[in-house]
């Protein structure tokens, strides 16, 4: 008898082995299953499952199933200072085997309320444990009569409460999980709203730049408003760029450069025959702080040019070029075919255009080879 229950409760735990409930609201189903088939097995009538709360002063139950009124119930609660014998004994991982719950040391507490309310004789409780950490107790308990509990029955038992610790950690995973997809969903919707509402107020402020453009008469105070439009040019583009990427950390380089020269060419009409742009695509992305810092030095080393050499005519040329050098390393150059000037001396006279594209390029860590007499070509090697 004893050989065929052993071969009957191996079949059952394979197939409980095989449940793997992950959503919140299949737990009560994976608990009625585990149930109906285990107490048909063990022929005994209750069943349950408890649950600590955070400071363990407590067990709730997320599931109670009895076959003599085939009811399903939970959230019952054990407090500590009721029972505080049995509850020191969970926490010191004992599997309690009480085949009289009335005398058992461990039990005992239980015969004023809990064991006379439920008509229980014996039981077996086995603690839960996720990740080495005590969780709750998986109890087994027999009514109208005491219960002797043989080695493979404490054994099934034993393996039964894994199947269910491994379900438990598996919804707490999932809930994590959902918790985690949740904050990060919430995080995306945050940033692209922030995005949107720094382009925004970049657009703005370029119109207002362009509407006083638009009044003034004096040609300096115009090509003082152009500059600073460009330089903020640079800038809003990157936020348009994340926008439609979705990304809100990186831009790729190539179309990064290509968006400033299109700018450049909407904005200077009367020269965009003379630029020759050479931005092969890589497949490389840069972080948003190194592009608005690449933006601003390309913005103003073409500002520069237009001002200094397109100015006075002639076959006047830009060159915008990206090539890659070697796996790692990738070649910016800009400039023009006017004549040449010494960058190092020009920029000791503390001149903000030129500071700033030795500040930054500086601050990017960028292999720089600035202008001279004789040319006035920048290139910049970097990694990305």
């Amino acid at each position: 008898m004893v050989e065929e229950q052993e071969i009957n409760l191996l079949e059952e735990l394979n197939s409980l082995s095989k449940i793997h409930f992950l959503k919140p609201d299949d737990i009560d189903a994976i608990m009625l299953d585990f149930a109906k088939r285990i107490l048909l097995c063990l022929r005994m009538e209750r069943m349950s499952v408890w649950l600590f709360n955070p400071d363990h002063s407590s067990l709730i139950s997320i599931g109670e199933y009895d076959t003599r009124t085939k009811q399903f119930s939970k959230n019952s609660i054990l407090l500590e200072r009721d029972y505080p014998i049995y509850f020191k004994a969970l926490i010191a991982n004992e599997i309690i085997v009480a085949e009289d719950i009335r005398s058992h040391v461990f039990t005992k507490e239980f015969n004023k309320d809990y064991s006379p309310e439920h008509d229980i004789h014996s039981l077996l409780d086995i603690p839960l444990r996720i990740s080495g950490e005590l969780v709750g107790v998986m109890c087994y308990e027999k009514t109208t009569k005491q219960k002797q509990f043989t080695k493979e029955e404490i054994k099934f038992c034993l393996s039964v409460s894994f199947v269910m610790a491994s379900n438990l950690e598996s919804r707490k995973r999932r809930a994590i999980q959902e918790k985690l997809e949740k904050a990060l969903h919430e995080k995306d919707l945050l940033l692209k709203e922030i995005n949107h509402r720094v382009k925004n107020n970049f657009s703005i402020l370029i119109s207002l730049m362009r509407m006083r453009k638009a009044r003034v008469k004096n040609d300096e105070s115009k090509v003082l408003l152009e500059e600073y439009e460009q330089r903020i040019f640079s800038m809003l583009k990157i936020h348009d760029m994340l926008e439609k990427s979705n990304h809100f950390a990186q831009i790729n380089l190539s179309e990064y450069i290509k968006e400033l020269v299109i700018e450049f060419r909407i904005t200077y009409p009367q020269i965009n025959h003379n630029f020759k742009v050479d931005v092969r695509y890589l497949d490389r992305m840069i972080s948003t702080k190194k592009a608005i810092h690449l933006g601003l030095i390309i913005s103003e080393i073409l500002l520069n040019s237009i001002k200094y050499v397109a100015a006075k005519g002639g076959s006047y040329e830009v060159l915008v070029s990206l090539n890659k050098k070697s796996e790692q390393e990738i070649e910016l150059k800009i400039g023009d075919n006017g004549p040449g000037f010494d960058f190092k001396a020009l920029s000791s006279k503390q001149t903000l255009g030129l500071d700033l594209i030795k500040d930054l390029a500086e601050s990017l860590d960028l292999k720089a080879s600035y202008p001279t007499l004789k040319n006035s070509y920048y290139i910049f090697d970097f990694n990305v």
